[in-house]
């Protein structure tokens, strides 16, 4: 049996090409959030905002929780993004001008951001998203 020969791992010093959100959306409703629309809101206000430098950036939607209901009145659920790095400040800013979904008030955040997407997923040893240190405060509508 010829056993293979040792390979040898380099990593690059370069900075990643992704960057990783989370973003938190809030809406007083309960809303059925799909990946397609969530990311033409996203296009939508990125031609809006930032023009055509805008719309070339690369946004691709990952990952879409349910709504729970996180305060007596509001909805909310977390949506995973990968952007390219180089138009995350472009995204950053789209994201937080939108405040309107499927005709519906809300409110879009960014959570959390990294280079790398295990960071963003919740681990054991971390507190859980609903633990109420950690909950959002209700938008004002």
């Amino acid at each position: 049996m010829i056993l293979p020969k040792a390979v040898k791992l380099s990593f690059s010093k370069l900075p990643p090409n992704w960057s990783y959100l989370k973003v938190s959306v809030i809406t007083p409703v309960n809303l059925d959030i799909t990946d397609i629309e969530f990311k033409s809101a996203i296009m939508q206000s990125l031609q809006v905002h930032h023009g055509k430098v805008g719309s070339l950036s690369h946004v691709d939607v990952l990952k879409i929780t349910s709504m729970t209901k996180c305060h007596n009145e509001y909805y909310s659920c977390h949506v995973i993004l990968r952007v390219a790095r180089q138009h995350k400040q472009h995204v950053w800013s789209a994201l937080t001008l939108i405040n309107t979904f499927q005709g519906t008030r809300c409110a879009i955040n960014v959570v959390k951001e990294s280079p790398v997407l295990v960071a963003l997923l919740p681990s054991q040893t971390s507190p859980h998203i609903g633990h109420s240190r950690y909950r959002h405060q209700p938008a004002v509508f």
